[in-house]
């Protein structure tokens, strides 16, 4: 009996692992999203795009990006608090690979 009761702890424990593995990229992506949306560093290959004063002024020129055409991607515009080379404000990111 206690024999069995290893084996099903050890396949319960390979499946929660198999589980976990399978869903490691969607948990990522979640996690670069929420990054953005908390006004952190872009990942690798997103650009900021700004800084905009207004919420407004960063909405027109998203629009006009998303328009031409010219980016794989884009993130809508959110508030960056500014650090490194970038002022605080409005910023859109662009995908540039």
């Amino acid at each position: 009996m206690k024999i069995r009761r290893l084996h099903s702890a050890v396949l319960a424990v390979a499946l929660g692992a198999s589980v976990l593995a399978s869903t490691a990229p969607a948990v990522a992506a979640i996690q670069t999203s929420a990054a953005m949306a908390a006004g952190t560093w872009p990942t690798p290959d997103w650009y900021l795009q700004g800084p905009y004063q207004t919420l407004a002024a960063c909405d027109l020129a998203y629009e006009d990006a998303a328009q031409n055409g010219q980016y794989t991607g884009l993130v809508y515009c959110h508030w960056f608090r500014g650090g490194g080379p970038y002022l605080a404000g409005f910023y859109y990111e662009v995908y540039i690979p």
